[in-house]
């Protein structure tokens, strides 16, 4: 029997790198401080958003020192704040965003503190009746995300995770429908890690081994051109509405489309057809922006068992009922979800 492990963003954050999209967003603003603390053009602007200098001036580190009193010899604000300056107050600096996704993009981060850009990117899309600049606009973070995730501090192995990934297979774990499937060897035969994320933080787990492999599913920081960020829910009601409208663009981002370009998807179905599978969940949401691939892994008559990591907060709580909501959704046949999802009992946190 093998395993297949999903590894999501939060496996990520389980090794201390800052890599939500809130963190992104955070650093983008960060590059923009320092850019208008440098700057002596009058208008500084990206694909996005634009900072212009009221009143004709075209200093920006003099204009905040001598109209806000802010730089002094005792304090320096961090580029965040000088960022925060300049889009709060107009009498200094008209801002605006040139991006009606990212302006929807920035909202959700303030009122919720956290963002799935690409949610918000379908949402947009399905209603615009300019596909191609909602496109231009992804592509456009696509890249700053990469510049960001490029400029992250490479994590170092956690022993636990690594003992979790090589875990034993359980009988209480398989399930019921599929116990005839378990040959009873303990240790997986093949293990395939499907990475959702651009780092390389999977590929640090597994032992160079004919048997063992990592899957870049979504493409890696060393091959941007290879990169897929967009939205892969086939099962929405409107997909077949954008499909119906004959015009290409609007499905520029989906990603069943781009998985045809490499061979990952492929030697992903190859795994799972391959034999029974054990399928573990790290740090991956199972969101609908990716339930066109997570049904076809869920409902596979191969797949024996479903075992979430979940989240263990601060206070106590976890996320495992969120987690296990997400994967129902997954799912057209509920019985057979609740046979193959693993109880909270036989389930950890991740880390």
């Amino acid at each position: 029997m093998n395993r297949l492990i999903l590894i999501g963003n939060g496996f990520d954050l389980a090794h201390g790198l800052k890599t939500k999209y809130a963190d992104f967003i955070e650093w983008y603003w960060r590059v923009w401080g320092n850019r208008l603390k440098m700057s002596h053009n009058g208008i500084e602007e990206d694909r996005i958003c634009s900072f212009k200098l009221s009143n004709g001036h075209y200093d920006w580190f003099n204009t905040l020192h001598f109209k806000y009193r802010i730089i002094t010899l005792l304090y320096q604000p961090d580029a965040l704040e000088i960022a925060d300056i300049a889009k709060n107050n107009p009498e200094l600096c008209d801002f605006s965003f040139k991006s009606s996704l990212f302006e929807k993009i920035c909202e959700e981060v303030e009122t919720k503190k956290w963002v799935d850009i690409e949610d918000v990117y379908y949402y947009f899309l399905k209603s615009s009746d300019n596909p191609k600049q909602i496109n231009d606009d992804l592509e456009f973070l696509k890249n700053k995300l990469i510049d960001y995730l490029k400029s992250l501090q490479e994590a170092t192995v956690n022993p636990y995770i690594q003992k979790q990934i090589l875990e034993p297979f359980h009988w209480e774990d398989i399930a019921i429908s599929s116990m005839d499937k378990w040959d009873k060897k303990m240790e997986p035969d093949n293990l395939m890690l499907l990475n959702f994320n651009y780092t390389n933080t999977a590929d640090m787990y597994l032992p160079k081994a004919y048997n063992y492999s990592v899957n870049h599913i979504h493409g890696s920081l060393s091959n941007p051109e290879g990169v897929i960020f967009g939205y892969g829910d086939e099962r929405d009601d409107e997909y077949e509405v954008l499909m119906k409208k004959n015009d290409n663009e609007y499905l520029q981002h989906i990603k069943s489309f781009r998985y045809l370009e490499a061979s990952n998807y492929r030697d992903m179905l190859s795994f799972i057809e391959s034999a029974p599978y054990q399928l573990c969940i790290m740090g991956h949401s199972c969101g609908l922006s990716d339930r066109t691939m997570l049904a076809t892994l869920f409902e596979h008559p191969n797949c024996v068992s479903i075992k979430p990591y979940y989240y263990k907060r601060k206070d106590g709580t976890d996320n495992y009922r969120e987690l296990v909501q997400n994967i129902a959704r997954n799912f057209k046949d509920p019985t057979l979800m609740r046979d193959r999802v693993v109880r909270k009992d036989r389930c950890e946190p991740l880390g």
